[in-house]
């Protein structure tokens, strides 16, 4: 494979906006004004440093596409190798990066999947500065966008990816239950924005054009271990990597191999079945009260297999519930049965 495209470029670095004194330091000085550019970062470069030294047995996965996200087909998530950059990362574009890298799966083929997952390379801060302070940010973070106005991610790069899969998910946990990103950046495979592209949502637009991100701080060469930062932000890694006793489900011997289906299909929230995907289907997430909208749309449930150890799967996209999984389905129908719905 040539990893060439993703050389980083032989030039001196932007470097961080002043007002940035440290690790450690909250105290961020942003740049002022709507015509503010902020640092001229090409998503190439911040790949490049991202993922520097990278293998010959994994990528990173991006996604890009046009218009606003919230009428995006759900196709356009899918996204693709960024060796090559795929044309579809222009910077007219809504563009993602994945924190993890990902392998080849069964078919050959190199899938953005848990079971493809490689290791974790950044750590993703999300909604800094509307959900979550900006400065809940207790270490300087190695590049700072402007998503939307006023709203900001933070990411943090890694010394050397994290291989421990287990341990790479109880870091990003244990950001969460310190109140350092929202929940929807709660998973290995979840995209965040890349520096340079739009936010294609109609509610950021002015006088007819989306708003464009901007970067206020890049600093590559900024790099932490995944022990660093679960000590500023005050958690013991070591512990919350030990392995968990699983809940027990409750007995849906009813439904057979199709796990919650027939009971998910009887209370109205089945949708269809997700086309190229074996056993995995469309469903209404149980708590879409909470969602921005109240949107019915994004999340999925998995039938039981060996890949999820026989227990399931849930998934939903949106940030009210980013963090569930399928054990608050479980519990769900526990009350769904005892007929007191959802909690």
């Amino acid at each position: 494979m040539n990893h060439t495209a993703i050389l980083p470029r032989q030039k001196k670095a932007p470097t961080t906006r002043p007002g940035v004194k440290g690790a450690g330091v909250t105290n961020i000085k942003l740049s002022k004004g709507s015509k503010a550019q902020g640092i001229q970062l090409p998503n190439a470069d911040f790949i490049a440093h991202a993922f520097a030294g990278i293998g010959g047995g994994e990528v990173p996965w991006v996604a890009g596409f046009p218009g606003d996200v919230a009428t995006a087909a759900h196709s356009v998530w899918f996204g693709s190798s960024a060796l090559p950059m795929p044309r579809f990362i222009r910077d007219t574009h809504n563009n993602y990066v994945c924190v993890s890298t990902f392998k080849r799966a069964e078919d050959g083929k190199y899938r953005r999947r848990k079971d493809c997952w490689a290791g974790l390379w950044l750590v993703l801060l999300d909604d800094l500065g509307t959900k979550i302070q900006l400065d809940a940010l207790r270490l300087a973070p190695s590049c700072l966008v402007e998503t939307s106005p006023g709203n900001f991610q933070a990411w943090l790069a890694l010394a050397q990816p994290e291989r421990d899969q287990q341990k790479a998910q109880a870091l990003i946990d244990g950001l969460i239950k310190a109140g350092a990103s929202d929940p929807g950046a709660g998973n290995l495979t979840r995209y965040g924005r890349l520096p340079t592209g739009i936010n294609g949502k109609a509610k950021y637009a002015k006088d007819g054009q989306p708003f464009t991100k901007r970067v206020h701080v890049w600093e590559p060469s900024r790099r932490y271990t995944p022990e660093q930062i679960a000590k500023a932000y005050g958690f013991d890694l070591a512990a919350a990597s030990q392995p968990r006793t699983p809940r027990r489900k409750p007995s849906d011997s009813n439904a057979g191999g199709a796990g919650y289906l027939p009971i998910l299909e009887a209370a109205g929230l089945y949708l269809e079945p997700i086309r190229g995907f074996h056993g995995g289907h469309r469903i209404v997430c149980p708590w879409h009260e909470g969602h921005t909208a109240k949107d019915q749309t994004g999340t999925a449930y998995f039938e039981p297999d060996e890949k999820n150890d026989g227990r399931g799967g849930f998934k939903c996209q949106h940030g009210h519930c980013a963090h569930r999984t399928i054990a608050d389905l479980d519990w769900f129908i526990v009350r769904l049965l005892a007929g007191r719905g959802a909690a």
